[in-house]
């Protein structure tokens, strides 16, 4: 049939099939025909860049690879660090091709806990030359690497993040089979999340680490514990503990956002971006592990990274952060997507931590300085996108703290000191932006089955000035700018009452007390 012919018939045809849909007797012509995800086509174009192997180094050693999809879906626990061999030209890595231990992707937690796994005892040993360095490391150990990477592959959690920070210390048992985060503030050890073990070999490595404090007399205290550990261990032995936060989780099986059942702005906004006529923003990803060792694209990231927290650090607004990470730390635990400009200049990236769970952690998830509006939403997408491929239905936010307490929300007080400890919490926390990350979260429809408490425990009960210092210090907040936004807002107050003699007078008194004091004023009446 010629053009012509056909373009004759097209209106009646149209006709006759309006009149049998209004009657019901026609079916719909593209009835069953599965709606594509702008989420799947998103997973197909990443995956189509990557779903290939690491090629052979240029010195002929070969290069023993898996392919991305293994990568996401296997825990690696088994596996050397990523160690680079650059040469003038590129830099390669090798990586182990065969995981030791996987996990089924749907599954948050195994359904088998795993045995003691004996880390690379030698790797441990290398730089001991007392008796604390035979069991306290760090990143800077090149060497330590490797059997911190694996204890993390067993057993880490999204409060784990410390293992990217340098200024975290590990305490490991005598048996290198168990693990503690820690960072010393105030003369306090606080410990990051649960101990990195199995629960049965708590108890062990505590009083290991009892006998470690006891030489450096620092105390103890512990942000970010599970439930779990809570009731195992924090209640029965009558420790001191606050709900502080949640543990926030997405499920890229299931979430309504990418199936384009709600956030309709954000689908119709990362839409603009990856149109080629339009934003033109292109996407990527990269995994170290996987294929290769690229020295300018981490470059790239980092600076990135470095860039966004000095302006963040900028802010006149008091800012709450725990870590602040190298994200090629543990490079064999982690995957990266990352945006481009249309002249190639990398905007943003997500870098995606690999969970003893067999989920992940995003974090951090951010855009350069100056760009465009809605890459961090877009980069959130794709992080989604990857492991919908995946198969993973686990994509933890992170910590986000409580606005404010309840009495409930702490144990292991007298209720004199839980309403002190409530107003402190308030006092510090309302300064802060926390509202602003938790209305971020609900955008993106956090999956409320998988989310999760966290708690911050005091194994010597109530805590001391001392301990609720180190917190504050723990998460980096500026006491400086929280001083100053009471001030403020303290002046801006009076000023409105029009009351400015006894705005002076009380503003002069309130600048002679430092936030630390008005800490330890609260505290006073617990301190035992």
């Amino acid at each position: 049939m010629s053009e012509a012919a056909a373009s004759h018939e097209v209106p009646t045809t149209k006709k006759m099939r309006s009149r049998r849909a209004r009657k019901g007797n026609t079916p719909n012509p593209v009835a069953g025909k599965p709606k594509t995800l702008f989420v799947d086509e998103m997973g197909d174009s990443l995956i189509d860049q990557l779903f290939e192997t690491s090629k052979p180094s240029s010195d002929d050693s070969g290069i023993s690879s898996i392919s991305l999809m293994d990568h996401l879906r296997k825990n690696i626990v088994a596996s050397p660090a990523v160690s680079s061999s650059c040469s003038s030209a590129s830099c390669h890595t090798t990586s182990d091709s065969t995981p030791a231990t996987s996990v089924d992707s749907n599954e948050r937690i195994p359904a088998t806990r795993p045995e003691p796994t004996k880390v690379d005892t030698d790797s441990f040993h290398a730089k001991a030359q007392c008796r604390d360095q035979d069991t306290v490391f760090t990143l800077d150990d090149f060497k330590t690497t490797t059997a911190i990477q694996q204890i993390a592959a067993i057993h880490g959690r999204v409060a784990h993040m410390g293992i990217l920070d340098h200024s975290y210390r590990f305490f490991v048992n005598k048996t290198r089979t168990a693990a503690l985060s820690f960072k010393v503030q105030n003369g306090v050890a606080i410990i990051g999340g649960d101990p990195l073990c199995n629960k049965d070999e708590i108890p062990e490595v505590l009083s290991e680490f009892a006998a470690y404090r006891r030489r450096h007399h620092l105390s103890i205290a512990f942000m970010g514990v599970s439930e779990s550990f809570l009731k195992d261990h924090a209640k029965p032995n009558g420790w001191t503990t606050i709900h502080f936060a949640t543990e926030r989780v997405l499920n890229p099986q299931t979430n309504e956002v990418i199936l384009e059942k709600s956030g309709k702005r954000i689908l119709t906004k990362s839409r603009q971006l990856t149109n080629k006529n339009k934003g033109g923003i292109t996407i990527g990803v990269y995994a170290p592990a996987v294929h290769g060792i690229n020295q300018e694209l981490q470059n790239n990231l980092i600076t990135i990274y470095d860039t966004w927290r000095a302006e963040r650090n900028a802010s006149a607004i008091p800012q709450a952060f725990i870590t602040v990470y190298d994200p090629f730390a543990v490079p064999a635990l982690m995957t990266f997507l990352y945006t481009r400009t249309p002249d190639g200049t990398i905007n943003g990236f997500a870098a995606l931590r690999r969970l003893a769970s067999g989920g992940y952690h995003v974090d951090p998830c951010i855009a350069a300085p100056g760009s465009v509006n809605g890459i961090s939403d877009l980069l959130l997408i794709m992080s989604m996108a990857l492991l919908r491929r995946a198969g993973i239905s686990y994509l933890g936010l992170g910590v986000e703290p409580l606005q404010t307490l309840t009495a409930e929300d702490i144990g292991g007080m007298p209720w004199a000191c839980k309403k002190i400890t409530r107003g402190l919490y308030d006092h510090a926390f309302h300064r802060l932006p926390i509202s602003g990350k938790k209305a971020y979260h609900d955008k993106f429809r956090p999956d409320p089955t998988q989310d999760s408490d966290l708690y911050i425990a005091f194994p010597r009960g109530v805590p001391g000035p001392r301990h609720g210092l180190a917190m504050i210090h723990m998460a980096n907040i500026s006491v400086r700018k929280i001083f100053r936004a009471d001030v403020e807002a303290f002046v801006a107050s009076h000023k409105l009452k029009g009351d400015g003699k006894k705005d002076d007078s009380a503003q002069h008194a309130h600048k002679g007390k430092t936030f630390e004091e008005e800490v330890l004023l609260f505290y006073s009446p617990c301190v035992r």
